[in-house]
């Protein structure tokens, strides 16, 4: 058997599109990331309105997960994705365009932060199981490996390029780039469509694509081994107390970060620390490097006898930074 190598995934056309579509947008994230709370602070939009606009962006990203993950079954997640990434484009593209009309108004930035909350909740599921329909079991590891080495090269690169492209230019160009990370996104998985379809118009007759009834079998299959999971872990999550811990815990974790990353650091960076634009793109920079640090230190750890300790110490050590 031919051992697979950690460039044997991109011998496959569809995962090279897949990849190189999603660093492009992910690094168009990190430019509206710089760009939405300082177009929002330096207009005297305040901290308050930024937090709107962001409860606005991920509460329908939190309840549309789930939708996201029927549409994926149901329409296959290179679809599901495209066309989530078409309504998110649109709705930065408007958000570029109202940077012209004038000041921050919440009647314009909270509507369109719900398209892309959604939006982003709808593609999330997608996102992740499209991999292993693009990449033959043996080469599973090495893309997702890729994959994710990439998005965190993007959290590194993305924001430094999204604070210059601000400090230069002013959010309303920065808004326009992201949007055109998204149109290149759509066009890297419309490739992906078109090559499936092709695939399965060229599949022989004795297969499933032959055989719509098979076909629909199958799908039903899915659908039904998808709600037994969803089942049992809905179950367990109700049965085990220490998962319930957990998820309490995660859920304030990523509250308080979410208020601190989100809002509190980026009205520090414009008011008391006066970083500019492109500061503020350097610390989030530099969070992305921490980030990549932390996880490869992981992976190099060995295994710990009580994780649940370690893993508690280091928020405490994490708290104690942030508020310092």
């Amino acid at each position: 058997m031919k051992r697979a190598t950690g460039r044997g995934p991109f011998r496959h056309r569809d995962f090279r599109l897949l990849v190189g579509g999603q660093l492009t947008s992910n690094i168009g994230d990190a430019f509206y990331a710089v760009a939405l709370p300082w177009y929002v602070l330096s207009a005297h939009g305040g901290a308050v309105l930024l937090g709107t606009v962001l409860a606005a962006y991920g509460v329908p990203r939190t309840v549309l997960l789930v939708l996201g993950g029927h549409a994926s079954d149901r329409w296959r997640p290179w679809t599901v994705m495209m066309g989530s990434d078409a309504a998110r484009a649109l709705a930065v593209a408007a958000l570029s365009a109202a940077v012209l009309t004038g000041p921050p108004r919440p009647i314009v930035l909270v509507p369109i932060a719900v398209v892309i909350g959604a939006g982003e909740g709808i593609f999330l599921p997608g996102s992740m199981s499209v991999i292993p329909a693009l990449l033959p079991a043996e080469e599973l590891q090495a893309g997702n490996g890729l994959s994710t080495g990439l998005s965190q090269l993007s959290t590194l690169i993305g924001p430094a390029i999204g604070g210059t492209v601000v400090a230069l230019a002013g959010p309303g160009p920065a808004f326009a780039a992201d949007a055109a990370t998204f149109v290149a996104s759509v066009l890297s998985l419309a490739g992906i469509r078109a090559a499936q379809r092709a695939r399965h118009v060229a599949a022989p007759a004795s297969g499933t694509a032959g055989h719509p009834d098979v076909a629909g079998e199958a799908d039903m299959a899915a659908h039904a081994d998808s709600a037994a999971k969803a089942s049992t872990l809905w179950q367990l999550a109700r049965s085990e107390a220490v998962l319930q811990v957990i998820f309490v815990v995660i859920l304030a974790a990523n509250l308080g970060s979410g208020g601190m990353a989100e809002v509190a650091l980026p009205a520090l960076a414009h008011g008391p620390f006066r970083a500019g634009a492109a500061g503020y793109g350097g610390l989030l920079a530099a969070l992305g490097a921490g980030s990549i640090v932390g996880a490869l230190c992981a992976g190099r750890a060995t295994r710990f006898s009580r994780p649940a300790v370690v893993g508690s110490a280091i928020f405490l050590a994490e708290g104690a930074f942030i508020s310092v």
